[in-house]
């Protein structure tokens, strides 16, 4: 049997973000008889970190996590960057791969060790203003540097265009798609009648939900403008918001609901330990984002069979396709017609959606697919990456 390929992976921390989850799935997925595969991580489970899927990577079989337990701000670089060195020299890894803010470390100290290095890049807008003045800078650190970078992986093709107009470049620049676990997301009425008795949703009526962390990106306050506009049309019409966020801002959706009068129609339950569950209680879900790159959302509630309407940002529209209903940001009025001409479907209309849905993610964006699109990414990269750098003139 051939050598197995030795991979170290490099991240913030393991709270389940997005991210955070897909690197999760990725390594949980990867062909364990062709790879060796490694998962550092700057933070462990703390303060100010809770660090959810921490014991669930350590439990992975095949994968060895460590810890650089590195000290908030700055200057926990000048412990943890030794660290990670010592690290690497004791793996010895054919490819160190980053994600996010592991990107520039794994740069600087892959390129001491002339390992190949892979940068995972998840962000996609190139609104800078959305930044703090730290982020922008290390935005534009990291365009600078891309070109030492051997190869470029993002989660959409919005982000690498993004990217690539703010002056981004390195001899490969790839994009694989995020991927869902259709096993844990599939459809199941049970779970989702079960999860309405907590919510207090009768069973007969339409709810409409929205998923993810409130925050202004996320738009919610156009999400209550469309449920004002459907509420008049649909009196047992209900509608929640999932997830958690700061108290004050919390506190303002809940005065603009009342302000529009769903007061007593619109749900603030925060976080849901069973997402799943939260999917199956779903009528349709909203992604009314500003901003995205690859909606985990959308792709967990398709696996589900829930039919969705986005908005047209990121990979959004890419990933719905012709089974979702794809409108302009902050157009209230076409997300509540959307919603409404989703619900006036028949069973049968009903029933061919779910399935399209959950067949698109199936066959199309599964984390078998992450996982082997990853790979042969990774192991056409071990052969040469010095020579393709040379090609390139990046050197």
């Amino acid at each position: 049997m051939a050598p197995r390929m030795r991979v170290l992976f490099l991240i913030h921390s393991l709270v389940a973000h997005g991210a955070e989850r897909q690197l999760y799935e990725l390594v949980r997925h990867m062909d364990k008889d062709r790879f060796e595969i490694h998962v550092a991580v700057f933070y462990g489970p703390g303060t100010g970190n809770q660090g959810e899927l921490w014991s669930e990577m350590a439990a992975l079989p095949g994968i060895s996590l460590h810890c650089l337990h590195k000290r908030r701000g700055a200057l926990g670089h000048l412990s943890a960057l030794p660290r990670l060195l010592s690290l690497l020299r004791r793996v010895r890894p054919d490819v160190v791969h980053g994600y996010m803010d592991g990107n520039l470390p794994i740069l600087l100290l892959g390129r001491i060790l002339r390992i190949p290095v892979v940068w995972g890049i998840r962000r996609t807008s190139q609104d800078l203003t959305k930044l703090d003045r730290l982020s922008r800078q290390l935005l534009r650190v990291t365009v600078r540097l891309s070109r030492f970078a051997d190869l470029i992986i993002f989660n959409s093709e919005a982000g690498r265009a993004n990217h690539m107009a703010m002056g981004m470049k390195a001899p490969r620049m790839e994009v694989v798609a995020n991927g869902f676990d259709v096993t844990r997301f599939s459809p199941d009425p049970a779970l989702g009648a079960a999860q309405r008795d907590v919510w207090g949703v009768p069973s007969g009526a339409p709810l409409i939900g929205i998923v993810g962390r409130l925050n202004p990106v996320k738009d919610h306050s156009t999400f209550l403008r469309a449920a004002a506009r459907l509420a008049r049309q649909w009196p047992t019409a209900r509608f929640i918001c999932v997830g958690d966020g700061p108290v004050a801002y919390r506190a303002s959706l809940m005065d603009r609901a009342t302000s529009l009068g769903i007061g007593d129609r619109v749900q603030f339950p925060g976080n849901c330990d069973g997402m799943p569950a939260a999917y199956n209680a779903l009528s349709i879900l909203v992604l009314s984002s500003t901003d995205e790159g690859f909606p985990n959302v959308l792709g967990e509630a398709m696996a589900c069979g829930i039919p969705c309407v986005t908005t047209r940002v990121g990979d959004a529209q890419v990933l719905v396709g012709p089974s979702g209903i794809v409108v302009e940001p902050g157009d209230d009025r076409a997300i509540a017609e959307a919603l409404s001409t989703l619900m006036q479907e028949s069973p049968q209309e009903r029933a061919f959606r779910t399935e399209a849905l959950r067949r698109r993610v199936c066959s199309l964006f599964s984390v078998g697919a992450l996982a082997r699109n990853t790979e042969q990414l990774l192991m056409r990269l071990s052969v040469s990456p010095s020579a393709v750098r040379a090609q390139t003139g990046c050197i």
